[in-house]
């Protein structure tokens, strides 16, 4: 990916549900790191997940890494929001737009989608 071909803040968001939803939602964004690339996206997206910690709605984040260097979405974000409204609040601000807009996004490309939970299990559950 070139810089002339860099997602847009719109396309670093995920698409809106088919139908309205309620309660929770879990982003789940996947990232194409190259190995060599692994600090540079590390530090971009500290500095991007600082925005939405502060936002109204935002719950948690993960951030996971592949444990294989061949695996083509290496990086796998999940972050939790109190429902869709409080994610699209965050997720349509000129804050966002700029922290997505960093130079050095254009390198990490992304699949981000909305999730729900529909089914939940723990240890020790029959």
């Amino acid at each position: 990916m070139t810089v002339t071909d860099a997602l847009t803040p719109e396309e670093r968001t995920a698409p809106v549900p088919d139908a309205p939803i309620t309660g929770g939602v879990t982003l789940i964004n996947r990232f194409r790191v190259a190995p060599e690339r692994d600090d540079e996206f590390l530090a971009l997206w500290t500095r991007t997940s600082q925005y939405f910690r502060g936002q109204p709605g935002f719950v948690s984040l993960r951030l996971h890494r592949a444990v294989s260097a061949d695996a083509d979405y290496r990086w796998v974000n999940v972050a939790n929001w109190d429902s869709e409204e409080h994610f699209r609040a965050a997720h349509g601000s000129d804050e966002f737009r700029a922290a997505v807009s960093l130079p050095g996004w254009e390198n990490f490309p992304s699949s981000p989608m909305l999730h729900q939970v529909v089914a939940e299990a723990s240890a020790g559950d029959q």
